[in-house]
C-alpha cells in the first residue's frame, strides 16, 4: 500500500527535474539571441571609428613585466630580486 506513493514522489520529482530542465534551456537560448543581439551592434562600428587599436607604451610594458616577475617569484617562494627573467614571449 505504501508503493504507490513512493512511485508518485519519484515520478513527480523527475517531472519536476525535467521541467526545470526545459524551462532552463529556454532561458538560456533566449538569452543568447539577446547578447547576440547586442554583439552584432558592436560589430557594424569601424575600425576607424574605434580609433585603431592601441598599442601599450612602455609603462604599461613595465607593468606587465613587474607583473609577471612578481608572480613567478611567488611561485618560486623567493624574493623578486632574487629572480633574474631574460626574455619574456607572448604565446
Amino acid at each position: 500500500m505504501n508503493e504507490p506513493a513512493i512511485f508518485q514522489v519519484v515520478l513527480m520529482g523527475m517531472i519536476t527535474v525535467f521541467l526545470c530542465l526545459v524551462i532552463l534551456i529556454f532561458m538560456i537560448t533566449a538569452m543568447s539571441k539577446v547578447v547576440s543581439a547586442f554583439s552584432k551592434e558592436e560589430k557594424k562600428v569601424s575600425p576607424q571609428e574605434k580609433g585603431g587599436q592601441k598599442t601599450p607604451d612602455k609603462t604599461e610594458n613595465q607593468r606587465i613585466i613587474a607583473a609577471i616577475s612578481v608572480a613567478i617569484a611567488e611561485s618560486l617562494n623567493k624574493d623578486v630580486s632574487q629572480i633574474r627573467i631574460h626574455s619574456i614571449r607572448k604565446l
